[in-house]
C-alpha cells in the first residue's frame, strides 16, 4: 500500500491528472476485514501535497498496525458465555448449573447396562461405517453444549467464550486454556482446526459441514469459522455435536478407520478395559479438566460404566430381570407390558420408569419407498402404498394398542402441521402452488384407518383406484402395467425381527396383485445395495430432532439424495423441499421456524415417500431401584431422560441381591474411595 500511494504522488505530481471529477477508492487490507478509504475531489486546490502526505502517514500506520498488532479485530469481538439464535437464553453469565441437574449428586458407584453391538471398533468419526463400541461419546469434549431446557440456547463447554457476528457469517471460540487431554497435554485452536479441517475432506462432512468456508486460527486459544452462509440453528447445533479430535494423536493415522486401540480424548471418561465381542468398561477420569464447570456440574457421576454384549433381546431381559445389569430401556411393548412381573417388581426392587423424551419427534421407523426408480417415482403409486397399510391392525396385534401413527414428520412437536394452513404458512406455500399437490391447501391429511381387526377393505379398494389412475390393472390376479409387466417390490432388510412388521403388510399389497417379498442379506450387503440405492423399499430409523433443520438436510435434502452416505433413503428431491428446509435453517425466530416446518411438513406428507410406522414417545426405562435423579416438574425440550443427570444411591443399594456395582474403580471424591482401581487389560 505504501508503494502504491508513492507511485500516485509520482503521478499526479509529473503529469497532472488533477481532474475535478476524479475519484478513487483505495481498499486496505487489514485482517480479514476491509477497511475503504476514499479519495474525492483533492486535487481541487493548491492543498493537493498537504493531502497526500497526509493520506501517506494515516497509510502508514494503518500498515503498521496491520504488520504489528496482529488478529486485533477477531479479538475485537464481542465474546458471550453462550449464544442462542432466538435470543432465549434462560442462564446468565454467572449462572452455577443447569436447572435440570443435581450440582450436589453424589460421585461413586457402578453402572452397568447391555448393548446388542459387538466390540469391535473405538473410532467414531466421519465417514466411518463400522459400529463404534457404546459410550465412547463419553470420553470426547465439544465446542458447545445445549441447555436441554431451550430451544436454541447454546452454552460454552470447551470454550469459554462464543462470538457471532452481526450478519451471522462469522463465527468465533474463544477456548479454555485450562482444558486438557488424557496425556495431560492442552487442548488448543491447532486441535479444533484439525478437528474441522479434517471433516472437510469426509463424505460426511460434505452432507454437515459444507457451510464452513474457512477457518482461521489466530492462537492456541482462539479461531473464527468463516462461514458461506448465515449461521442457523442446525449449523450451530454441530458445534455442540462435533467431537474434538486430537491432533497429535491422529498425525500419521487415519480417524475414519476402524481400530480396537482406544484412541485418545478428553472427555470425563476413559476407556478402561475391553474385551471384543464381551464388554468395554470405562472410568471416570478423577483429575477431569471439566468436572466443575456450571455446564457439567451434575453429570458424569458414575465412577464406571460398563457395557455388556447381549446378542438377543430375550437373553437380555432375562439377565436384567436377574440382576446381572442395571438398567433396560425397553422399546417393545410387548415386554413391557408383561415381561417384568417379577417378585422384586412387587417389592419396589424393580421399578419401571416412564419419561417425557423430547428431543426426538416424529416417526421412529418408517418404510421408504425408492422414488429414484420407476413405479416408485410415480405419486399415485407411493400413495396406494402408504394406504394399504393397515396399522391399526398391527398395532393392535403386536404393540397392544399402546403406540400412535403420526400423521406428521414433526409429530409430538409444535413444528408439527394440523389441520389447514393459516396466513404464515401460506404465505411461505403461495409462490409453489403450482409445484406441489393441491390438496396441501384444500384437506387435512391423515393416515388411513381401520378397525384393526382385518383386511382394511375399503383402504384396499382406494388403492386399487389409485394403481388403476396410474396405468395398472389387475389382469388373471396379477397388477399389470401396459407393457404387460408384473408390480413388484422387494423389501430390502438385514433383520429377521422385521417380518412380523413386513408380512402382514405383503399380504395386503398381494391381495391388490403386486409380487411383494423381504429379501433378507447380511448387514454388510445391505449397506452396498443401499449406497448403489439397489433396492425398492426397506425400514429406515427415522431420528428427526429439535429442532426440526438438525435432521432435515440429511433425511430429505436433494443433496443428500444420491450421496453414499445418506439418511435420504426415499431418495426425496424436490426443489420446494429444498427450499422449504433452506427457510426452516433461516429462520431468526420461532416462529418463523413453525411457519417454515409446518409448510415442509405438508408437502412431505401428501408426496407420500414413507409409511410411518410409529411416533417417538416416553422412554421406557427398566431399572433396578439403586439410583437417584433430579425431580423436575416441567418437560424440557432436549430431555436428558438416562442415564445422564442419574447418580448411584449407595443406601439403596444394599437392598439388591447381588449388587454389581461392588469393587470398583472410584476417584478420591467418591462413596467408596477406599477400593483398588482395576488394572485396564485389552489396551
Amino acid at each position: 500500500m505504501l508503494f502504491s500511494i508513492l507511485a500516485l504522488v509520482y503521478i499526479i505530481t509529473n503529469r497532472g491528472y488533477c481532474s475535478p471529477s476524479l475519484k478513487w477508492s483505495v481498499t486496505l487490507p487489514i485482517s480479514r476485514y476491509q477497511g475503504r478509504v476514499t479519495l474525492k475531489k483533492l486535487f481541487q486546490t493548491g492543498w493537493l501535497v498537504l493531502a497526500l502526505s497526509g493520506l501517506l502517514l494515516q497509510a502508514a500506520l494503518l500498515l503498521a498496525q496491520f504488520l504489528f498488532a496482529g488478529p486485533a479485530n477477531a479479538r475485537d469481538l464481542n465474546y458471550q458465555h453462550g449464544f442462542s439464535l432466538f435470543n432465549e437464553q434462560r442462564y446468565p453469565a454467572d449462572f452455577s448449573h443447569f436447572n435440570y441437574l443435581n450440582p450436589d449428586a453424589p460421585k461413586g458407584g457402578r453402572l452397568v447396562l447391555s448393548t446388542g453391538e459387538d466390540i469391535n471398533n473405538f473410532s467414531d468419526e466421519w465417514d466411518n461405517t463400522i459400529e463404534v463400541a457404546p459410550g465412547m461419546s463419553m470420553t470426547y469434549d465439544h465446542l458447545l453444549i445445549r441447555a436441554d431446557d431451550e430451544l436454541s440456547g447454546y452454552y460454552g463447554k470447551l470454550a469459554e467464550g462464543v462470538a457471532v457476528t452481526d450478519d451471522l457469517h462469522t463465527i468465533a471460540f474463544r477456548l479454555r486454556p485450562e482444558a486438557r487431554w488424557h496425556d495431560g497435554k492442552p487442548l488448543t485452536a491447532h486441535d479444533v482446526h484439525y478437528t474441522y479441517s479434517y471433516a472437510k475432506t469426509t463424505v460426511d462432512g460434505t452432507l454437515f459441514i459444507d457451510w464452513i468456508d474457512s477457518i482461521e486460527v489466530l492462537g492456541d486459544y482462539e479461531i473464527v469459522f468463516h462461514l458461506a452462509e448465515k449461521l442457523t440453528t442446525s449449523n450451530l447445533a454441530l458445534f455442540g455435536y462435533v467431537q474434538i479430535l486430537p491432533a497429535h494423536y491422529w498425525q500419521g493415522k487415519n480417524p475414519s478407520k476402524a481400530t480396537m486401540v482406544p484412541p485418545l480424548g478428553s472427555g470425563p471418561y476413559r476407556v478402561a478395559d475391553f474385551a471384543q465381542g464381551r464388554f468395554v468398561r470405562y472410568e471416570r477420569v478423577c483429575d477431569y479438566w471439566g468436572r466443575d464447570l456450571p455446564v457439567n456440574r451434575g453429570r458424569s457421576n458414575f465412577d464406571e460404566i460398563r457395557f455388556d454384549v447381549y446378542r438377543d433381546g430375550t437373553v437380555a431381559r432375562e439377565a436384567l430381570r436377574k440382576s446381572l445389569f442395571d438398567a433396560y430401556v425397553e422399546s417393545d411393548l410387548r415386554h413391557w407390558t408383561s415381561s417384568y412381573n417379577i417378585p422384586a417388581r412387587d417389592e419396589g426392587l424393580l421399578l419401571m420408569t416412564e419419561a417425557a423424551n423430547e428431543i426426538f419427534i416424529g416417526p421412529q421407523a418408517v418404510i421408504a419407498f425408492n422414488s429414484r426408480k420407476a413405479p416408485f417415482n410415480n405419486l399415485l403409486v407411493r400413495e396406494a402404498l402408504v394406504t394399504a397399510m393397515d396399522y391399526d391392525w398391527l398395532n393392535r396385534v403386536l404393540n397392544h394398542g399402546l403406540f400412535e401413527q403420526p400423521n406428521s414428520y414433526f409429530a409430538n412437536s409444535v413444528f408439527a402441521s394440523s389441520g389447514l394452513p393459516e396466513a404464515a404458512e401460506l404465505e411461505v406455500l403461495e409462490p409453489y402452488r403450482d409445484q406441489i399437490p393441491s390438496r396441501v391447501f384444500t384437506d387435512t391429511y391423515n393416515n388411513p384407518q381401520s378397525s384393526g381387526f382385518g383386511r382394511n377393505r375399503e383402504a384396499l379398494l382406494r388403492a386399487r383406484a389409485l394403481l388403476a389412475k396410474a396405468g395398472w390393472k389387475l389382469d388373471d390376479g396379477k397388477l399389470v402395467n401396459k407393457d404387460n409387466e408384473q408390480f413388484r417390490i422387494e423389501f430390502l432388510s438385514s433383520s429377521a425381527t422385521q417380518k412380523r412388521i413386513l408380512l402382514p403388510y405383503i399380504d395386503a399389497l398381494n391381495i391388490l396383485g403386486i409380487d411383494a417379498w423381504i429379501r433378507l442379506v447380511e448387514t454388510a450387503q445391505l449397506i452396498n445395495r443401499r449406497r448403489e440405492y439397489d433396492f425398492d423399499a426397506m425400514i429406515q430409523g427415522y431420528q428427526m430432532m429439535v429442532p426440526p433443520d438438525l435432521m432435515g438436510n440429511y433425511f430429505l435434502h436433494s443433496s443428500a439424495a444420491n450421496s453414499p452416505v445418506t439418511g435420504n433413503v426415499a431418495g426425496v428431491a424436490d426443489p420446494v423441499v429444498d427450499f422449504l428446509l433452506e427457510k426452516l435453517g433461516a429462520a431468526t425466530t420461532l416462529e418463523q421456524m413453525i411457519a417454515s416446518s409446518r409448510a415442509l411438513d405438508r408437502v412431505l406428507l401428501w408426496s407420500f415417500y414413507h409409511v410411518p410406522l410409529h411416533a417417538f414417545s416416553n422412554q421406557r426405562i427398566v431399572h433396578w431401584n439403586k439410583f437417584g435423579r433430579a425431580d423436575l416438574d416441567y418437560k424440557h425440550m432436549n430431555q436428558s431422560v438416562f442415564p445422564v443427570g442419574w447418580w448411584y444411591d449407595e443406601q439403596k443399594m444394599t437392598r439388591i441381591p447381588g449388587d454389581v456395582s461392588a469393587d470398583t474403580h472410584s476417584c478420591p471424591d467418591s462413596l467408596t474411595s477406599s477400593v483398588v482401581q482395576e488394572s485396564p487389560t485389552g489396551l
